[in-house]
């Protein structure tokens, strides 16, 4: 009786753990999208009001966001992760680490409005987020 117990003991643990890590993957794979989304609303404002300012970071980038942004669930998903905004080439660079701020999940250039450009998750790389 014990082992099967025991047993049935380890199953529900190692479903919990598969039906965890699959809901923690899926979430990171759903932020593609709002990336997307984010680099069209900032063109969308750069052709309304202009380049954008020259002291461009990450708390600037999402309060331009909020804007002409309306998804709440899509901002509040992307900011739950660390989140580095720098200003390049008229343009900005999105880097998005995991949640303990060891690799990078996405590397995302504004010059680009329909795919992310660097989906270091997607590929599986182990891109470490300090040299980024």
């Amino acid at each position: 009786m014990k082992r099967k117990s025991f047993l049935s003991l380890t199953s529900l643990t190692v479903i919990f753990l598969v039906v965890s890590c699959y809901s923690g993957q899926s979430q990171v794979a759903n932020l593609d999208d709002c990336l997307v989304d984010f680099s069209q609303k900032i063109k969308g404002h750069q052709l309304r009001q202009g380049a954008l300012p020259p002291d461009l970071n990450t708390e600037k980038f999402f309060s331009i966001l909020e804007t002409y942004y309306q998804d709440r669930e899509c901002l509040e998903n992307v900011i739950a992760y660390p989140v580095r905004v720098t200003i390049e080439d008229n343009s900005y660079v999105l880097i998005l680490c995991d949640k303990e701020s060891k690799f990078v999940h996405y590397k995302d250039l504004g010059k680009t409005t329909d795919f992310v450009d660097f989906p270091y998750y997607r590929q599986q790389k182990l891109v470490p987020c300090d040299n980024n």
